[in-house]
């Protein structure tokens, strides 16, 4: 029976291995195999489950030696196909091959499942991050203590996304945001804010503190990997205390700042108001 199943499927182009549950599984990777074709048996039970341990959308094709054992043991067959003796040829590799499409698509369903679930996740984290931007200014609006942000984006965003596949951009903005919650304190709050924008909000920080973290960060993005250089401009908008202050406005201050610094060739910070002025004092 496995010589004529080899023979069969070696005419169509498939590399065959022969595994015996008692010697182990094979070194290949499950993933790798287009079907498994197992006898159904308590033998053949005990290997389809070991290879679902393994591989979860590897489509098993059970088999049957004939019909009177097809008749008994349909009811109980857990396979994705069924192959019943004498073995026809055709029916062999015609088996396999629905049997492989259907691993890819199950493999596929998969994938897609994790992605969505992910973007399930990241949305919920993300709506959770943003809840604690703005509890953050208003608990800065109540207390009386100051609170700043800054909004970074990646420069020639354009040029980037030509350039980079949509899993390398996503991985690109997960570095850098990587890198500027590991350059900050652990009261600030680093968060995405967009397709190429990532926010830091910093309490208790005024604005002039503020620039020079925002300066000191556009610093460390250039020169964090020379082999694939990357910049962004950031905008810094706060507020020193008392009086009135919304997140809406904050964010909109550095947007407007933000694009100044775009306007100014990029790789920098500015300030959404001019650094105050100081009385000055001689001595001598």
């Amino acid at each position: 029976m496995v010589a004529a199943l080899r023979r069969a499927l070696e005419r169509a182009g498939y590399a065959v291995d022969a595994v015996a549950l008692s010697a182990g599984m094979p070194e290949v990777p499950p993933a790798a195999y287009a079907a498994a074709i197992v006898h159904q048996g308590a033998l053949g039970a005990e290997l389809r489950r070991a290879l679902h341990d393994l591989d979860p959308h590897l489509p098993v094709v059970g088999l049957l030696l004939d019909e009177e054992e097809a008749a008994q043991g349909m009811a109980e067959m857990e396979a994705e196909g069924v192959l019943v003796g004498p073995l026809n040829p055709t029916a062999v590799v015609g088996t396999v091959r629905l049997a492989e499409r259907l691993g890819r698509v199950n493999r596929r369903a998969a994938q897609l499942a994790a992605v969505a679930a992910r973007r399930v996740d990241s949305a919920q984290e993300l709506a959770f991050l943003k809840r604690a931007l703005l509890l953050e200014v208003n608990r800065s609006k109540r207390y009386g203590y100051p609170v700043s942000l800054a909004l970074f984006a990646v420069d020639r965003w354009a040029e980037q996304k030509t350039r980079l596949a949509p899993q390398a951009r996503a991985a690109l903005l997960a570095d850098l945001l990587a890198l500027l919650t590991s350059s900050v304190r652990d009261i600030d709050l680093s968060v995405p804010f967009g397709e190429d924008r990532l926010l830091v909000l910093m309490p208790h920080t005024k604005p002039e503190g503020a620039l020079k973290v925002a300066v000191r960060l556009v610093a460390r993005i250039r020169d964090r990997d020379p082999k694939a250089p990357v910049t962004v401009s950031a905008g810094v908008a706060g507020h020193a205390g008392g009086g009135t202050v919304s997140f809406g406005s904050l964010v909109k201050r550095a947007a407007e700042a933000l694009t100044r610094a775009r306007a100014k060739g990029g790789d920098r910070a500015e300030p959404a108001d001019p650094p105050p002025k100081r009385n000055r004092v001689v001595m001598g």
